[in-house]
């Protein structure tokens, strides 16, 4: 195996699938971020190593693309991930999820690496990347991220939200995927069912901590369905697109 790429085939289980059978969008979301961390730890950019140069990795957008139909339940797939060129500061990592010959997801996230004393965005370099490995040119879900700029309006507010320790993750605030699912979770199994999802893209902006109580905004149009959240002192921490198809 290259290792520049990091590959796993595996079984789709049961807790990784919704009410209908098949991957659910936060099992989709869990996976890649699973698949991340053990390349890092290849790459000897992993929890421990980054700890003792004191930084983190922190997840700034991440996009997922339903190319085929969502992977089913024992379904056998194989999983992919690699890094794209990093620039100064950010990464791409690009995944994909494939039966046989046949992509069924792809997605990409951008990340950058903070320091966890100062909270300050380091240079790849300064952390250890291995930035003399051979790079893969292969990209997915390339096309521009989206700039989000969605306002709370009242008439859209859906839910009331407090980070409870359940959602908290090594960094000591609410995990990604923990977002996807509080969003998700506003709507029904019924409605969920209906949704032919295409795409979910997400951006980050400030990380949510235990006790904060989060507003909540959704509002539909053509597209599909956009997502506010709101931290206690107005800022945007998270917004989010889902497209149907």
């Amino acid at each position: 195996m290259e290792k520049n790429v990091y590959e796993r085939e595996f079984s789709v289980q049961s807790s990784q699938v919704d009410a209908q059978g098949f991957m659910s969008v936060p099992g989709i979301f869990d996976l890649f971020m699973d698949m991340a961390s053990s390349h890092a730890e290849e790459l000897d950019v992993g929890f421990d190593a980054m700890h003792e140069r004191r930084a983190y990795w922190v997840a700034v957008r991440t996009r997922v693309r339903f190319a085929g139909r969502r992977p089913r339940l024992m379904e056998r797939v194989t999983a992919r991930t690699w890094p794209g060129k990093p620039a100064a500061v950010k990464c791409d990592r690009f995944y994909t999820v494939s039966r046989g010959d046949t992509v069924l997801v792809e997605g990409r996230t951008e990340w950058v690496g903070q320091n966890i004393d100062t909270g300050r965005v380091m240079k790849v370099g300064d952390y250890g990347y291995p930035l003399a490995m051979e790079h893969r040119t292969e990209r997915v879900c390339d096309t521009p991220f989206t700039r989000f700029r969605e306002q709370p309006d009242p008439a859209n507010l859906c839910l009331t939200y407090t980070v409870g320790s359940r959602d908290i993750d090594l960094g000591r605030h609410m995990n990604n995927v923990a977002y996807i699912r509080m969003l998700l979770g506003t709507f029904t199994v019924a409605e969920l069912e209906e949704m032919d999802i295409a795409e979910a893209e997400v951006s980050y902006s400030m990380a949510c901590r235990e006790g904060e109580t989060l507003a909540v905004y959704r509002r539909r149009d053509e597209e599909g369905w956009h997502f506010l959240v709101q931290k206690p002192d107005g800022t945007a921490a998270v917004q989010m697109a889902i497209r149907v198809k």
